[in-house]
């Protein structure tokens, strides 16, 4: 990590120009922030997966985002050559669950408050955090109002929403998913095996609803209420082979990518369409949601109800498919299950929040629910891409689903 030269806050914070609050039910946050079209600037990365709007909410946890580039007793400066003014983040506690981060370096405990630097993301700017003693109310300070300082922002605002489910028994899992009039096909299984492809092409082939490509979120609004899936704000990857001769292939060689800008992976013609199952064979092009739905017209599906799981099962040296019902999915679920540092970015370890009401027989009964759903695996290789259709309404049968495909 960078050397950083962080001073703690000391003045008033400038007037709020802009106040909204941003859900996904029951968790829920109050958004002020001095800085003008914040809120435009965090809908077009996670509406309509979390839900934004005017009400008010006196009890909601409330963050406060500003900027101080202007004022250098809060300066957030990550020049490697600088030395630190008032609190070293290298000397000073931190906390760090995986390589990529985000760290969270504690510059300031006392009875009154907390004082974190957030970090160490490559594509995300530092935050200066400061949260009095009960957490609740955050003031958030970044060095400026940029698209890697709004993505910082996004990312913290996901967290404490996801702390706030958590805390309530949600279940977070690794998989994607597509949903069929209102109902989920959850895709579970080890990496490379396909998941993202085939909800990519079920959504832009096939006219299904788009869940997620990465990450699920399950939860129930109470005990005894049956779960809901949605799927968790982040960029869609899509492997440039299945662009190289789908409709949408112009659009997303046109499109200025946020992610990539100018330097984008090609996407192949057909005849030179890679079909691989390994990391080292596969390039990716990656857009965030509101440019994803832009390039294909798909829809967002933002609350349905779990119908099935999928386990694909990817091989290249494979001619069509075999769909087979699966009795035991007790080890996909426990391995697509987040835990650990996986959780980091649902998790509150710090007291930025209050502790949330515990509700453990939520918890229970989700993973109860998704335990007991339709399962089947789908062994298949290359020419699903050319006949996905078909393939596509022979696994929504293995769950009695009527796929609403637009013409």
């Amino acid at each position: 990590m960078s050397s950083q030269t962080v001073r703690v806050p000391a003045d008033p914070l400038p007037d709020t120009v802009e106040t909204f609050r941003l859900a996904l039910p029951p968790a829920e946050l109050r958004v002020r922030s001095t800085v003008p079209g914040l809120r435009t600037a965090v809908g077009a990365l996670v509406e309509p997966l979390f839900e934004m709007d005017d009400a008010t909410s006196l009890a909601a946890p409330c963050m406060t985002f500003t900027t101080r580039s202007d004022a250098p007793s809060r300066t957030i400066r990550t020049d490697t050559a600088c030395r630190p003014a008032q609190q070293d983040p290298g000397s000073a506690p931190h906390l760090l669950l995986h390589p990529d981060g985000p760290r969270y370096v504690i510059l300031e405990r006392t009875l009154d408050r907390s004082v974190l630097l957030r970090d160490g993301e490559t594509d995300s700017a530092p935050l200066l955090i400061t949260v009095p003693a009960g957490g609740g109310r955050l003031t958030v300070e970044a060095a400026d109002a940029g698209p890697a300082s709004v993505r910082a922002v996004v990312r913290l605002l996901g967290t404490l929403l996801g702390a706030q489910l958590t805390g309530r028994g949600a279940v977070f899992l690794h998989g994607s998913a597509v949903a069929v009039n209102g109902s989920a096909v959850l895709m579970l299984g080890p990496k490379h095996q396909g998941k993202s492809s085939l909800a990519f092409l079920a959504v832009t082939r096939c006219g299904a609803d788009y869940v997620s490509d990465d990450t699920l979120v399950a939860w129930a609004h109470g005990p005894g209420s049956p779960p809901v899936l949605r799927g968790w704000p982040k960029r869609v990857g899509i492997a440039t082979a299945l662009l190289a001769d789908h409709p949408a292939r112009d659009a997303f060689e046109r499109a200025p990518l946020r992610r990539h800008g100018s330097g984008r992976p090609p996407i192949p013609v057909p005849s030179g369409a890679v079909w691989s199952t390994g990391p080292q064979g596969r390039k990716r092009i990656f857009a965030d949601l509101d440019e994803f739905t832009a390039l294909t017209g798909a829809t967002v599906a933002t609350g349905s109800r779990p119908a099935g799981i999928v386990l694909p099962r990817a091989d290249p040296s494979r001619r069509g498919w075999a769909i087979e019902p699966v009795a035991d999915r007790a080890e996909a679920l426990a391995e697509a299950l987040l835990a650990g540092a996986d959780l980091r970015h649902f998790t509150d370890y710090l007291g930025l929040l209050p502790h949330p009401r515990p509700e453990p027989a939520v918890r229970s009964e989700v993973l109860a629910a998704l335990a007991a759903l339709p399962c089947v695996s789908v062994a298949y290789g290359p020419d699903v891409n050319v006949d996905f259709p078909r393939f596509w309404d022979e696994v929504t049968a293995a769950f009695t689903l009527s796929p609403d495909r637009e013409a």
